[in-house]
């Protein structure tokens, strides 16, 4: 009787007991695991100043940003890789802004391309490396009875790759030359209204980031 009082089934409450040691167990390592995936960082391309398509990028043109692991996935291309030779960017990205990698591609891969245009009025302040312009082309007069044709719009929202102020030939103060990135559907437009018998004139456009954070 003895012996068989020392030898005892084990209880189910030694089960739980067990089980809950384990559950703290468990939940301890998730703990120090998603603290650790939080604190994780990595280096990820951003851009040193406004990229517009066309340009071929430039290791100077971009810098080192570090970024989250955890918000990270494939969606920003890594500073530990070379920048592609030859490349270039889909659509504007703004100074400080992380490079997505889909925003990267091959110069040939572009449709499109950077256009100078020289424009004899003022230029707003707010046209800047990196702005949008919508472009518009008036035929000149032929003479003082020639009530000329309707301004016409022959681009919408170029991206500007950039601009020189102060270069027209009436004085100081007027004209630009703006090197925009023109798609290839307006090319011909924009190539015809350069023959020397059109005025070009540039208006700012909004931009499609405008009023969004950073990413």
């Amino acid at each position: 009787m003895e012996l068989s009082k020392r030898i005892r089934r084990p209880k189910w409450t030694d089960a739980r007991l067990l089980v809950g040691a384990v559950l703290v167990v468990l939940a301890v390592v998730a703990t120090y695991l998603l603290v650790s995936s939080a604190n994780s960082t990595t280096r990820v391309w951003a851009s040193a100043r406004a990229l517009v398509p066309g340009e071929v990028l430039d290791p100077a043109d971009l810098t080192v940003a570090e970024v989250n692991l955890a918000d990270l996935g494939s969606r920003y291309l890594s500073a530990e890789v070379n920048l592609p030779e030859g490349s270039s960017v889909r659509s504007v990205v703004a100074a400080g802004e992380l490079l997505a990698a889909s925003t990267v591609a091959p110069l040939s891969e572009l449709e499109g391309r950077v256009v100078a245009i020289d424009v004899a009025g003022s230029v707003p302040s707010v046209v800047d490396a990196g702005s949008l312009v919508d472009v518009w082309s008036q035929p000149e007069q032929n003479g003082l009875d020639d009530d000329g044709a309707e301004p016409e719009q022959i681009v919408d929202s170029a991206p500007v790759a950039h601009i020189t102020r102060d270069v027209g030939s009436f004085g100081v103060g007027d004209g630009a030359r703006i090197e925009v990135f023109v798609g290839t559907g307006d090319l011909s437009a924009v190539l015809a209204a350069l023959d020397g018998r059109s005025v070009l004139s540039v208006v700012g456009a909004p931009s499609p980031n405008s009023g969004e954070g950073e990413q």
